[in-house]
């Protein structure tokens, strides 16, 4: 039985208290709550909305971070337009008042990070870490990043790491873009529409694909996302 359960279970001793001009009833709840349950449900919340998620999912040097950089067309991202060119950008871009958005330009893959084991640097935590860190910055948090599709190094493969993201950090709008055709002109195989379809089956996850031959042609189109006028 979880903590609500036994909240609802719980029995309750009203006792009236008279007041010449008032009635008070006391309600006394007693509720069997160990510390387990208590720590399991405080990690279920989280201390500020996470928005919404964007990756670019592509094979190693299909041009994933090219397309996040062209993103930068956007004038909210405060580069008039300009997209850089320069390696290392700051991480954090103030959307509004009270957004952020984390634009993470390297993949998990090639970082060799991982989602599920204490032995190398775990994505997940290393994400809600960038934010609350920031949390006096803005509020309302938002992500995009890049992922390979298949299985590398330490990391699963581009549906199951979306799904541990969305389980986790619980976003109220997931987009995965496909690169296809990528920078080199390569397509969409066999494997990425089934790596499709599994990440179709994930609550608030949508999935599309562009072509990625053009270095800032889909920068606005991916920037939109996250316009929430």
């Amino acid at each position: 039985m979880n903590a609500a359960q036994k909240i609802a279970s719980s029995e309750c001793s009203v006792t009236p208290l008279h007041d010449p001009a008032h009635h008070y009833c006391r309600l006394s709840i007693e509720v069997d709550m160990n510390a387990r349950e208590t720590s399991e449900i405080a990690s279920r919340l989280r201390p500020y909305p996470f928005e919404r998620a964007l990756f670019l999912v592509g094979e190693q040097n299909a041009g994933k971070s090219v397309q996040l950089r062209s993103m930068f067309r956007d004038f909210r991202l405060g580069r008039e337009g300009i997209v850089p060119e320069k390696v290392n950008l700051p991480e954090m871009y103030r959307l509004s008042n009270e957004r952020i958005l984390y634009l993470r330009l390297s993949s998990p893959h090639e970082k060799g990070e991982t989602i599920d084991d204490n032995e190398h640097e775990n994505y997940l935590d290393k994400t809600v870490r960038k934010f609350a860190k920031e949390s006096s910055y803005a509020r309302r948090w938002n992500f995009a990043g890049a992922l390979q599709p298949n299985a590398a190094r330490n990391m699963p493969d581009a549906a199951a790491t979306v799904e541990a993201f969305v389980a986790r950090l619980e976003p109220e709008r997931v987009r995965v873009v496909f690169l296809s055709p990528d920078r080199t002109g390569a397509l969409l195989q066999q494997h990425h529409l089934k790596l499709a379809a599994r990440l179709r089956t994930i609550d608030s996850v949508e999935v599309c694909w562009i072509d990625a031959r053009d270095r800032e042609a889909n920068g606005l189109y991916l920037a939109d996302f996250f316009d929430f006028s």
